[in-house]
């Protein structure tokens, strides 16, 4: 039996660019939602037709953007809909909507979980006044409040918010009132991400520039920590790098990320990957069109959008293995590597052997991981997988 897949549905539309986004996401005067979701059905039309996914059932659903809460949930049902008459769906399928603070109120959550939304997650950033407007939010924190408030009254007992930490002159007061707010609404995940200055984007060209300082490493590890500390002791799980969950509400989409499982991709700019086994490539790799305007005029005429294509060699591939796999705190597991690519972890990448007697790596109950003190190195290890 074939192994499930995830299917992402981008929406990349914004009310407003946030200038630390690197995402795919346009502002534009009106919204074509009609336009675009009948692009979207077309090129989901497409792929159910072909042989490539048959066999496999879809596991998790997720509308990222962009701000997938700019469209109705007569859009959003709509599409549903279709998935499950193109592809056949695991009945516990998560179905995750990602959703921005100011553009939902109380009828449009409770329009959603009425189209088989099962699962809202929630871009909070901060409740401080002071970093929503340095971040370029256009929510205020009363309406991020509201917002976590309306999730709840609409009956999503499974929902994320995100927050944002490490911004210029940010204290561990204020990261800690952050998560004391944060914690009050008891949320089954939340995601805390240290800020980075992405290449491309404006808080980018301000740091390079030297008007924007970035916190120290030592400031940095201590809000990590705090993090850490008062999650855990808040009852989360903290199962990926930046990710911390209840018992079994982890994000079924995410993780089949990083176990390098399959994921269709629809929409401007949506990436996809393919398993497919042969004893040269272990899977290919391909991204659309990223500009909605050209994308919806590619899949009007080709019926997809395609612009680039790889095709990904048992190297590689072992490395993104690694890369994915070794953000979640569980680990690789060392038996799955092995029956994927025939060989060890070791033999691959001998540097393990090195990292092991450093004690940043540790080999665990079949799983090979990263120990606390590997964790606050991870990102230049990442690097020698790439």
């Amino acid at each position: 039996m074939l192994p499930p897949f995830s299917l992402y549905i981008h929406i990349p539309y914004c009310i407003s660019k946030c200038p630390y986004c690197d995402f795919n996401s346009h502002v534009v005067q009106e919204i074509p939602e009609r336009d675009y979701t009948d692009a979207l059905l077309r090129e989901l039309e497409h792929y159910g037709n072909l042989d490539d996914w048959r066999g496999q059932t879809v596991q998790s659903i997720f509308f990222g953007g962009g701000t997938p809460s700019t469209f109705k949930p007569a859009s959003i049902g709509k599409l549903l809909a279709w998935v499950a008459a193109t592809f056949p769906i695991d009945a516990d399928c998560e179905i995750t909507l990602e959703a921005n603070p100011g553009t939902v109120d109380s009828d449009k959550f409770f329009g959603y979980r009425d189209a088989g939304v099962n699962r809202i997650s929630v871009g909070v950033q901060s409740f401080q006044p002071k970093i929503l407007k340095f971040l370029g939010r256009v929510h205020s924190a009363d309406e991020a409040r509201k917002a976590l408030q309306v999730v709840r009254h609409a009956g999503f007992d499974n929902f994320n918010f995100d927050l944002i930490y490490a911004n210029p002159d940010q204290t561990l007061a204020e990261l800690e009132a952050d998560l004391d707010e944060a914690l009050e609404f008891n949320p089954p995940h939340l995601s805390a991400y240290n800020l980075t200055f992405e290449e491309g984007t404006p808080f980018h060209h301000e740091y390079r520039s030297g008007r924007m300082k970035s916190l120290s490493e030592d400031e940095e590890v201590a809000m990590a920590e705090l993090i850490e500390e008062r999650l855990l002791a808040a009852g989360l799980q903290r199962y990926e790098i930046s990710n911390y969950a209840q018992s079994g509400r982890y994000s079924r989409h995410n993780v089949n990320y990083w176990r390098y499982g399959d994921y269709l991709g629809l929409g401007a700019g949506a990436h996809s990957y393919k398993t497919t086994g042969s004893k040269e490539f272990a899977g290919r790799r391909w991204s659309n069109e990223k500009n909605p305007g050209r994308y919806m005029t590619q899949v009007n005429q080709a019926n997809r959008a395609v612009v680039e294509r790889e095709e990904i060699d048992l190297d590689k591939a072992a490395g993104e293995f690694m890369f994915l796999g070794l953000r979640m705190t569980e680990g690789i597991s060392i038996n799955a590597f092995r029956a994927r690519f025939d060989k060890t972890t070791r033999e691959v990448f001998p540097q393990i052997s090195d990292w092991i007697d450093g004690e940043l790596l540790e080999e665990k109950r079949g799983f090979l991981r990263f120990t606390r003190k590997g964790l606050l190195v991870a990102n230049s290890m990442f690097v020698q997988f790439m």
